[in-house]
């Protein structure tokens, strides 16, 4: 049997209903391969970063201790329990996958200035075949449903195939 195209997928996961489709998807794809030759999948969820120098020092209650903090410290706390969350969230999706699949699941959760730039980077360090990717996201950023400013970047600068759910 040939190795097959795909050695190693990344789905850019955001927990929309286009990513939700896409992750479907790379199931399928590396379900069609026998089982000797699936594909890893990675599910990759980014999270954007606001600069929090720009804030003004006010005083906030913290999250975890309702102490007073600097609203920087208190963003901080805010992305923490983001990633904490998203992490969370992935390792619930990847194992609702593991039992009807038998092909290794990774996630990871980032936080970055620029979404796309993180894939492009997550997918030449880990030197992916194919990105599948839903065609917009939780951004609402295309109103007209075509693509989104996350997909249309990756699909022009990424280092390898890329497919596009609508």
């Amino acid at each position: 049997m040939p190795n097959p195209v795909f050695k190693k997928i990344l789905v850019p996961y955001d927990g929309s209903g286009a990513a939700d489709k896409a992750l479907d998807q790379a199931v399928k794809i590396a379900t069609s391969v026998d089982r000797e030759n699936r594909p890893n999948v990675i599910l990759l969820h980014v999270i954007s970063e606001f600069p929090t120098h720009h804030f003004i020092e006010r005083p906030a209650r913290s999250i975890k201790t309702g102490e007073r903090v600097t609203l920087s410290m208190y963003l901080k706390e805010v992305y923490e329990m983001m990633l904490e969350n998203a992490a969370a969230a992935l390792a619930k999706k990847r194992d609702e996958i593991k039992k009807d699949s038998d092909f290794e699941i990774k996630t990871r959760v980032l936080a970055a200035d620029h979404i796309a730039d993180t894939v492009i980077r997550v997918a030449e360090k880990e030197k992916v075949d194919l990105i599948v990717i839903g065609n917009v996201g939780r951004s609402g950023m295309s109103k007209i449903r075509t693509l989104g400013s996350v997909s249309r970047s990756v699909s022009e600068r990424a280092p390898c195939a890329v497919m596009i759910i609508h």
